[in-house]
Protein backbone atom coordinates (compact mmCIF):
# COMPACT_ATOMS: atom_id res chain seq x y z
CA UNK A 1 0.00 0.00 0.00
CA UNK A 2 2.92 2.48 0.95
CA UNK A 3 4.53 1.71 -2.37
CA UNK A 4 1.66 2.35 -4.33
CA UNK A 5 1.18 5.85 -2.79
CA UNK A 6 4.53 6.39 -3.47
CA UNK A 7 4.17 5.88 -7.25
CA UNK A 8 0.84 8.01 -7.18
CA UNK A 9 2.39 11.09 -5.45
CA UNK A 10 5.50 11.11 -7.92
CA UNK A 11 3.32 10.20 -10.74
CA UNK A 12 2.94 13.68 -11.85
CA UNK A 13 6.79 14.51 -12.28
CA UNK A 14 7.09 12.15 -15.04
CA UNK A 15 5.58 14.60 -17.24
CA UNK A 16 7.67 17.17 -16.13
CA UNK A 17 10.85 15.41 -15.74
CA UNK A 18 11.09 13.09 -18.78
CA UNK A 19 8.40 13.86 -21.16
CA UNK A 20 8.83 17.50 -21.06
CA UNK A 21 12.54 17.45 -20.70
CA UNK A 22 13.12 17.07 -24.18
CA UNK A 23 11.25 16.45 -27.97
CA UNK A 24 10.51 12.71 -28.24
CA UNK A 25 7.56 12.71 -30.86
CA UNK A 26 9.33 13.05 -33.91
CA UNK A 27 9.18 13.59 -37.37
CA UNK A 28 12.17 12.57 -39.09
CA UNK A 29 13.63 13.85 -42.16
CA UNK A 30 16.45 14.41 -44.85
CA UNK A 31 18.96 17.01 -45.53
CA UNK A 32 17.99 18.80 -48.62
CA UNK A 33 14.11 18.03 -48.65
CA UNK A 34 11.17 19.93 -47.69
CA UNK A 35 9.57 18.84 -44.34
CA UNK A 36 6.33 20.00 -42.59
CA UNK A 37 6.07 20.75 -39.26
CA UNK A 38 2.99 21.23 -37.02
CA UNK A 39 2.74 21.98 -33.03
CA UNK A 40 1.17 24.55 -30.67
CA UNK A 41 2.48 26.89 -28.38
CA UNK A 42 0.88 28.74 -25.54
CA UNK A 43 0.06 31.95 -24.33
CA UNK A 44 -2.04 33.88 -22.15
CA UNK A 45 -4.67 33.12 -25.15
CA UNK A 46 -3.90 29.51 -25.11
CA UNK A 47 -3.31 26.81 -27.45
CA UNK A 48 -1.43 28.80 -30.59
CA UNK A 49 -1.09 26.07 -33.52
CA UNK A 50 1.09 26.11 -36.18
CA UNK A 51 3.21 25.01 -39.45
CA UNK A 52 6.55 25.79 -40.91
CA UNK A 53 8.20 23.76 -43.73
CA UNK A 54 12.09 23.67 -42.75
CA UNK A 55 14.98 22.12 -44.91
CA UNK A 56 18.58 21.50 -43.89
CA UNK A 57 20.24 22.87 -46.44
CA UNK A 58 23.61 21.54 -45.01
CA UNK A 59 25.97 21.55 -42.12
CA UNK A 60 29.57 23.48 -42.25
CA UNK A 61 32.38 25.00 -40.80
CA UNK A 62 31.31 28.33 -39.44
CA UNK A 63 33.06 31.63 -40.60
CA UNK A 64 31.43 33.96 -38.71
CA UNK A 65 28.65 34.42 -36.42
CA UNK A 66 25.04 33.76 -37.57
CA UNK A 67 25.84 35.07 -41.04
CA UNK A 68 27.57 38.49 -39.74
CA UNK A 69 30.75 39.76 -40.49
CA UNK A 70 32.81 39.85 -37.55
CA UNK A 71 35.53 36.73 -37.65
CA UNK A 72 34.50 33.51 -35.48
CA UNK A 73 37.67 32.32 -33.51
CA UNK A 74 36.65 29.20 -31.46
CA UNK A 75 38.79 28.52 -28.31
CA UNK A 76 41.42 25.43 -28.32
CA UNK A 77 39.75 22.43 -29.11
CA UNK A 78 36.28 23.90 -30.05
CA UNK A 79 34.80 24.12 -33.87
CA UNK A 80 32.48 25.54 -34.90
CA UNK A 81 29.52 24.67 -37.73
CA UNK A 82 26.76 26.68 -39.23
CA UNK A 83 23.32 24.82 -39.49
CA UNK A 84 21.85 26.29 -42.79
CA UNK A 85 18.39 26.32 -42.94
CA UNK A 86 15.44 27.68 -45.10
CA UNK A 87 11.95 27.89 -43.25
CA UNK A 88 8.67 28.99 -45.14
CA UNK A 89 5.37 30.12 -42.87
CA UNK A 90 3.02 32.41 -42.79
CA UNK A 91 4.68 35.72 -41.33
CA UNK A 92 2.07 36.39 -38.91
CA UNK A 93 2.73 33.06 -36.92
CA UNK A 94 5.05 33.36 -33.62
CA UNK A 95 8.55 31.02 -34.04
CA UNK A 96 11.09 32.89 -32.17
CA UNK A 97 10.71 30.19 -29.72
CA UNK A 98 12.71 27.53 -31.57
CA UNK A 99 15.39 25.50 -30.12
CA UNK A 100 17.95 23.88 -31.98
CA UNK A 101 20.19 20.85 -31.02
CA UNK A 102 22.64 18.83 -33.33
CA UNK A 103 23.43 15.04 -32.07
CA UNK A 104 26.66 13.47 -33.30
CA UNK A 105 26.55 9.69 -34.67
CA UNK A 106 26.17 8.29 -31.14
CA UNK A 107 23.09 10.73 -29.91
CA UNK A 108 25.48 13.27 -27.93
CA UNK A 109 23.48 16.76 -27.93
CA UNK A 110 25.39 20.14 -28.97
CA UNK A 111 22.53 22.84 -28.20
CA UNK A 112 22.38 26.28 -29.63
CA UNK A 113 23.27 29.03 -27.32
CA UNK A 114 22.86 32.59 -28.24
CA UNK A 115 25.61 33.61 -26.39
CA UNK A 116 28.59 31.89 -24.06
CA UNK A 117 32.44 33.34 -23.66
CA UNK A 118 33.40 33.31 -27.09
CA UNK A 119 30.19 33.99 -29.54
CA UNK A 120 27.25 35.89 -29.32
CA UNK A 121 24.76 35.36 -31.98
CA UNK A 122 20.70 36.17 -32.76
CA UNK A 123 18.72 34.68 -29.40
CA UNK A 124 16.40 32.43 -31.86
CA UNK A 125 17.98 30.24 -34.08
CA UNK A 126 15.09 29.84 -36.39
CA UNK A 127 14.15 33.18 -37.03
CA UNK A 128 15.99 36.59 -39.04
CA UNK A 129 17.18 38.49 -36.43
CA UNK A 130 16.04 41.54 -38.05
CA UNK A 131 12.68 40.20 -39.40
CA UNK A 132 11.60 37.97 -36.22
CA UNK A 133 8.00 38.41 -36.63
CA UNK A 134 5.39 38.37 -33.84
CA UNK A 135 6.26 36.75 -30.52
CA UNK A 136 3.73 34.52 -27.82
CA UNK A 137 1.41 36.89 -26.28
CA UNK A 138 2.91 35.82 -22.92
CA UNK A 139 2.66 39.44 -20.86
CA UNK A 140 -0.18 41.41 -20.49
CA UNK A 141 0.74 45.07 -21.88
CA UNK A 142 3.89 44.16 -23.81
CA UNK A 143 2.89 44.28 -27.78
CA UNK A 144 3.92 40.57 -29.17
CA UNK A 145 5.17 42.49 -32.68
CA UNK A 146 8.63 42.63 -32.99
CA UNK A 147 8.80 44.66 -35.49
CA UNK A 148 9.63 44.23 -39.51
CA UNK A 149 8.07 42.11 -41.41
CA UNK A 150 9.45 38.64 -41.66
CA UNK A 151 9.22 37.16 -45.57
CA UNK A 152 7.21 34.17 -46.13
CA UNK A 153 10.53 31.88 -46.98
CA UNK A 154 14.01 33.07 -45.64
CA UNK A 155 17.37 31.50 -44.19
CA UNK A 156 19.21 31.25 -41.69
CA UNK A 157 23.29 30.08 -40.49
CA UNK A 158 22.74 29.54 -36.78
CA UNK A 159 26.59 28.29 -35.35
CA UNK A 160 26.67 25.31 -32.76
CA UNK A 161 30.08 25.07 -30.84
CA UNK A 162 31.41 21.38 -30.41
CA UNK A 163 34.19 19.41 -29.66
CA UNK A 164 36.79 19.11 -32.58
CA UNK A 165 36.31 16.03 -34.43
CA UNK A 166 32.59 15.66 -33.63
CA UNK A 167 30.37 15.37 -37.10
CA UNK A 168 27.00 16.24 -36.86
CA UNK A 169 24.47 13.43 -38.00
CA UNK A 170 21.69 15.18 -37.45
CA UNK A 171 20.19 18.42 -36.17
CA UNK A 172 16.95 18.41 -34.22
CA UNK A 173 14.58 21.34 -34.49
CA UNK A 174 11.53 22.14 -31.28
CA UNK A 175 9.50 24.74 -30.54
CA UNK A 176 8.70 23.18 -27.17
CA UNK A 177 8.57 19.00 -26.05
CA UNK A 178 7.04 16.99 -26.80
CA UNK A 179 7.09 17.49 -30.60
CA UNK A 180 10.09 18.19 -32.74
CA UNK A 181 11.64 17.81 -36.07
CA UNK A 182 14.69 15.71 -36.60
CA UNK A 183 16.67 16.21 -39.90
CA UNK A 184 19.55 13.75 -41.26
CA UNK A 185 22.66 15.35 -41.85
CA UNK A 186 24.64 13.02 -44.08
Amino acid sequence: MTLAAALAASSYRVEDYWWLEKPRDLVHAERGEWATFSASQYDRTGDVPFTVRVRLDGVRPAEAPFGEDEPLEPPDGVQAVAVDLTLAAPPDVPLSGCQLVVRDAAGTEYAYQSASPSISQATSPCVPPDARGPELDLFEGIDPDTGPRRPDEWSVSPVVLLPDGVEVAEVLLSWGPPEGLVISAD
